[in-house]
């Protein structure tokens, strides 16, 4: 086990070898990146940049190899298998390819549930898909800890629901959902379930067979990944299911003027000239992980989460934000007396990044801290230290203010 007081993974960081006065507790937003992860993406377009599929040149054979290679690291990391991965720039188009692409699916008075704590992008497309297909949107509320209220999930599903979209963890309030027993739910009526798992990814051990979701995706740069790529997992009953909603390049398998045949999965989702670096680098970043024992870098993050959690609880100036049952990754709070806004200016100065606001979930915040909050949010490369750092700095803003 790594120490609490000082880890080894944060040697593997540039950005925060070179500033190693800051206590980066933003990797909620996003993760910081490994050098190996820099000199894979250099490394590629340094030897030879190719367009994937399309060539039978060398650059491009090469190309084709490292992004089909990349696909299956992702699989493999997730335990699925490599056709059922489709590259996404990020969770928010991977949402909004799932909800265009299941649009044929509903009719009027048809059902889609969320949950009250959802982010806006696993939110709002599906809010839209409900008004243009005259569908009910319904959302699981929450108990006042910030856990889901299954229970009246439970006694108010029923046949009508054909899609339930849930995130894993919470992005908010670090919330972890019973996927498993929300996939269980929802196929007894028949419905689909899609797992926002953005916040989850980096945190937990992932295996979609075990969550029994149908569609699962999540974003490179929350996994120590570079920004601009993401993965979108689906059955491949469920894949097949979508109907394309981007048209052009290796998603055609043939054209003629009055129509046009789509290709098989995954190519048959995936339009156009794909971010094939990013692929490359996502890939790079699974791999840095994997050198690692995964139970060894997990249960660091949790050691850490149970230190944070347990000095923020004892420090009478701070109010936490939403005690779930069981939570992984962050730790939403407030100050007591100060604005989220200003206290997040004021860490700044103390060289301790942290997030504040909404956290682009304002249902959740407004039902639970209206006007924000602070969001304290761990990565590997986090140690005793910076949490040290930061409540050291809880002190000293708290001086400003009662004076």
């Amino acid at each position: 086990m790594t120490s609490l007081k000082h880890t080894p993974y944060r040697q593997y960081f540039p950005s925060l070898t070179t500033n190693n006065q800051l206590a980066y507790l933003d990797s909620a937003a996003s993760t910081q990146v490994p050098e190996t992860v820099l000199s894979a993406m250099d490394n590629y377009y340094r030897k030879g940049h190719g367009n994937v599929h399309r060539a039978s040149h060398s650059f491009a054979r090469l190309a084709t190899n490292a992004f089909e290679s990349a696909r299956k690291s992702i699989a493999k990391f997730i335990g699925a298998q490599s056709q059922n991965i489709i590259w996404t720039s990020g969770s928010t188009q991977a949402c909004n390819l799932l909800a265009r692409g299941l649009a044929h699916q509903l009719k009027q008075g048809d059902e889609i549930w969320i949950s009250e704590l959802e982010h806006h992008s696993n939110l709002v497309p599906w809010q839209q898909l409900a008004k243009q297909q005259k569908a009910k949107l319904r959302a699981i509320p929450i108990l006042e800890n910030g856990d889901l209220n299954l229970a009246y999930f439970r006694e108010n599903l029923s046949d009508k629901c054909k899609i339930v979209a849930v995130s894993q963890v919470s992005n908010a309030i670090g919330s972890i959902q019973p996927v498993p027993e929300i996939s269980r739910l929802a196929h007894q009526v028949g419905a689909k379930v899609v797992v926002d798992g953005a916040q989850a990814i980096a945190h937990l051990a992932v295996d979609v067979q075990r969550l029994g979701c149908d569609y699962y995706y999540f974003s490179g740069h929350k996994l120590y990944g570079p920004t601009g790529i993401g993965v979108l997992y689906g059955t491949e009953s469920a894949l097949e299911l979508l109907e394309p909603s981007n048209f052009g390049g290796e998603m055609i398998s043939k054209v003629a003027i009055e129509q046009s045949e789509w290709n098989t999965l995954p190519y048959r989702l995936e339009a156009g000239t794909p971010n094939i670096v990013g692929a490359i680098g996502l890939a790079a970043a699974v791999q840095f992980l994997d050198q690692f024992p995964s139970q060894q870098r997990l249960q660091h993050e949790r050691d850490l989460l149970s230190y944070a959690l347990h000095k923020l609880q004892q420090h009478p100036a701070v109010e936490l934000v939403g005690q779930p049952m069981m939570r992984t990754g962050l730790i939403a709070f407030n100050l007591r007396g100060v604005h989220p806004q200003d206290a997040a200016t004021l860490f700044d100065q103390y060289n301790v990044a942290v997030r504040c606001g909404h956290h682009c979930a304002m249902p959740l915040g407004n039902k639970l801290s209206p006007q924000g909050s602070i969001r304290l949010s761990l990565g590997l490369y986090n140690d005793q230290q910076d949490i040290d750092q930061a409540l050291d700095a809880i002190d000293k803003i708290m001086e400003l203010f009662d004076e």
